[in-house]
């Protein structure tokens, strides 16, 4: 009796926790980025400011990268063939700019937020 409470607990706590970031990303604009051998697609994005903003950038190379902001303070490794998330924003009026940490040609991409 005693385990199935605590299953029972368990189950509600993880569905809560499931809910609450279904809603918290369903604020966000979602931004889709690729990472090819030649760059970012798109590697110039606008957004209006105070936007929340979700990026999902998938690696297409072979190699490791490191999406990569100071601006908007993230960075995340992603595998070959993998998809990474991150979090940004709400942000103000300008240019801010991301790129991938690891590599050696400097890619990189900029986002404009606007009024």
């Amino acid at each position: 009796m005693m385990k199935n409470r605590l299953l029972l607990s368990i189950a509600v706590l993880v569905s809560s926790f499931s809910i609450a970031m279904a809603v918290s990303a369903a604020d966000r604009e979602n931004i889709k980025l690729t990472l090819t051998d030649k760059g970012f697609i798109p590697n110039k994005i606008t957004v209006h400011q105070g936007q929340k903003l979700l990026i999902q950038m998938t690696n297409t190379t072979q190699k490791v990268a490191e999406l990569e902001s100071y601006d908007m303070k993230f960075e995340k490794i992603a595998t070959p063939g993998g998809t990474i998330t991150v979090f940004a924003g709400p942000l103000n009026v300008g240019t801010y700019t991301f790129f991938d940490d690891y590599s050696s040609t400097g890619v990189k991409g900029t986002l404009q937020a606007t009024p």
